[in-house]
């Protein structure tokens, strides 16, 4: 496997720190929380530098809220620092080592691909298929739970095999290791027990109790920008096993779900 040499001081940058923050603000909807962080804005910028720079970066505490669009979901949403973070490793250390090594048809959250490209993949493919006078048989398939699921053990071995610089595999698994503090759950059955207090269909109070906990080990965070592109990269090894060993030429992943 080809090695990335990319190091982590490439993280140690402020110019990098102030371009990831720029990103973050984007798309950061929660203006009250803006608002306090611009009030120290370069005391906490240069406070990520400082932790970067020394190695003393840990990731904090999400906050924990549900969303329902449609079905109730868990978002562990961060703090901006971690944001920033989140967005420097994922632009600067992930895209540019793990982006390479994906086919072109695993599509989840990547520049230009997306649920459109995905879309558009499909016609062609089975317009190939109609052109070869072929009767044509689709498999799709998901993997339930997915981002609970994903073994942090095989993820960073994975990882460690790419990148040379293990100080970013220490970065990696602070973030990685995020999921496993014992606050969190507790933090998701406290919201879910709220929840079920309202009126409620059977239905909803079904569902929200169907919503999963992280085990010891398992699990991304959902919500985190690194999480995402981790995500999409753990099932790369399945993806070359069934282009190029298996020989199927016309398959599309979108993220933890494919389409054969």
């Amino acid at each position: 496997m080809k090695k990335s040499y990319v190091s982590y001081d490439t993280l140690v940058d402020y110019n990098k720190i102030v371009d990831s923050y720029r990103l973050v603000v984007k798309n950061t909807e929660h203006k009250e929380k803006l608002f306090k962080y611009n009030l120290f804005l370069s005391s906490n910028l240069v406070s990520i530098y400082n932790s970067l720079k020394d190695f003393k970066y840990h990731h904090d505490k999400y906050n924990i809220f549900l969303i329902k669009d449609p079905k109730y979901r868990v978002i562990m949403s961060e703090k901006l620092n971690d944001k920033i973070v989140n967005q420097m490793v994922s632009e600067y250390i992930l895209k540019p080592a793990l982006e390479p090594r994906l086919i072109d048809s695993n599509v989840a959250t990547r520049t230009s691909m997306g649920s459109s490209y995905a879309f558009n993949l499909c016609k062609k493919y089975i317009n190939n298929l109609k052109r070869e006078n072929k009767e044509i048989y689709v498999l799709k398939f998901d993997i339930k739970k997915y981002f609970y699921n994903i073994d942090h053990d095989v993820l960073l071995d994975r990882l460690d095999k790419i990148f040379v610089d293990k100080r970013i595999i220490l970065l990696l698994k602070d973030i990685i290791y995020s999921s496993n503090m014992s606050y969190v759950n507790k933090e998701i059955d406290r919201i879910i027990n709220r929840e079920l207090k309202k009126d409620l269909s059977i239905n909803h109070k079904d569902e929200l109790k169907r919503v999963p906990r992280y085990n010891y080990h398992k699990g991304l965070a959902i919500g985190n920008v690194t999480s995402q592109i981790l995500a999409i990269f753990y099932l790369n090894r399945i993806d070359h096993l069934i282009k190029e060993k298996l020989g199927c030429k016309y398959y599309i992943r979108y993220m933890d779900g494919a389409t054969v």
